[in-house]
């Protein structure tokens, strides 16, 4: 018989962001034969992940929290599971996931490591239009260092822009915050099914000639979409075909409303469409002719890591780590975040040459398969994980 280390993956919920979808490819990569996995939510609202993973052999339960209020009741609810699953460690993802795992983990013995995903306590993150009060976000990065003190054995953070946050803004020490840059499932992108264009123009009602311009990110403040709507009139001044596709969740529904009203007064609401989240983003990937990732911040980006292995030519902003991921004019464009014109003169500089679109979205391929590939990314998380067990690679599986 053999040993085998029993983790536990402790995230907010299950719905279509980065932070899931990594959760996803990382589970799709372990080596079973060492490491056996659970997945257990906080909340049960989001569940667009839920069957992908349930279909890798992963159980997945929930505290079934209602909101943040929940929290003290969610780690009595963890507690009670540990004592009975006796898991070798805990990796939390997102801040309401962090703070309970840790907490529950000092409490029950159990080691802990959490993800960092976001700069959440920067200042462009408090002051992205988001409507949430400085106190609020003051209790939240007073929780979250609190009990990284308290309860946390590691941090890994998706970026070496969030690593330095993380060590700034929590106090945590540096040398105990690995960089493990979010990985892709690489496999997606190299079976994208032909003809989405076709498909994607018809689901819209969309001209035959029309210049699709697409972002994939939840509809927040964040990720700056408001800005890519302010740029759609100068973009289509010298490009009337242009049309701006936004894929991804649109549970903010005040943002939403916001966004399209913001359209409306821009005259360009009829080449605004939201599809919300979908399975298919590989696919539509491969047929926009631009991806535009207008974000204020970001912790690293994995949509846009996703468009460039598609072989997209990519605008993004030049905000937080997109830098660690783009070169500028070498496998991307970059401009000034929150710069509507500067926006739109990257995507009309690179839609009139067709040439130059291809050349970045080859280069762009090239580079984020070599840097970002899932195998790679398991294999430095699974030596994390002995590392804080104090398990050599040799001596995880061991004769019972």
């Amino acid at each position: 018989m053999s040993k085998t280390a029993y983790i536990v993956h402790l995230i907010e919920a299950l719905g279509s962001g980065g932070a899931e979808r990594l959760l996803y490819t990382n589970l799709k990569r372990f080596d079973r034969s060492r490491f056996h996995s659970e997945v257990i939510t906080i909340f049960s609202n989001a569940t667009h992940w839920k069957e992908p993973i349930q279909e890798l052999g992963v159980e997945v339960t929930s505290l079934d929290c209602q909101n943040l209020r929940d929290l003290p009741k969610g780690v009595r609810r963890l507690r009670r599971i540990l004592q009975n699953s006796r898991p070798d460690l805990i990796h939390t993802h997102l801040w309401a996931a962090n703070v309970i795992g840790r907490v529950t983990g000092r409490l029950s013995r159990v080691p802990v490591i959490s993800s960092i995903h976001n700069p959440d306590h920067e200042p462009d993150a408090w002051d992205d239009g988001a409507e949430v009060g400085p106190l609020k976000r003051r209790l939240a990065r007073l929780m979250d260092r609190w009990t990284a003190d308290f309860g946390c054995d590691r941090l890994v953070a998706v970026s070496e822009y969030v690593r330095r946050s993380a060590h700034r803004r929590l106090g945590f020490p540096l040398e105990r915050i690995d960089l493990l840059y979010n990985p892709i499932d690489v496999d997606q992108f190299q079976s994208a099914a032909p003809g989405k264009r076709q498909q994607l123009i018809e689901e819209l009602g969309l001209p035959e000639r029309s210049v699709i311009l697409l972002n994939v990110a939840r509809v927040s403040p964040q990720k700056g979409l408001l800005h890519a709507i302010r740029a759609l009139p100068a973009v289509r001044e010298k490009y009337p075909e242009a049309q701006l596709v936004s894929v991804g969740a649109t549970v903010d529904q005040y943002w939403l409303s916001r966004l399209k009203a913001e359209a409306a007064g821009l005259g360009v609401a009829e080449q605004l469409h939201f599809l919300g989240a979908r399975r298919d983003i590989p696919d539509l990937l491969r047929g926009c002719d631009l991806f535009v990732f207008p974000s204020l911040y970001e912790g690293l980006g994995i949509s846009l890591i996703e468009a460039m292995a598609s072989g997209c030519a990519c605008v993004a902003s030049q905000a937080g780590p997109i830098p660690e991921v783009i070169r500028h004019g070498v496998d991307g464009w970059l401009v000034s975040p929150a710069d509507p014109q500067a926006l739109a003169d990257a995507v009309c500089l690179l839609l009139a040459d067709e040439e130059e679109r291809k050349r970045l979205g080859a280069a762009a391929a090239a580079s984020v398969l070599a840097r970002f590939h899932p195998e790679t990314a398991a294999r430095k998380l699974e030596g994390i994980y002995e590392s804080v067990l104090g398990m050599p690679r040799s001596a995880i599986k061991q004769a019972a």
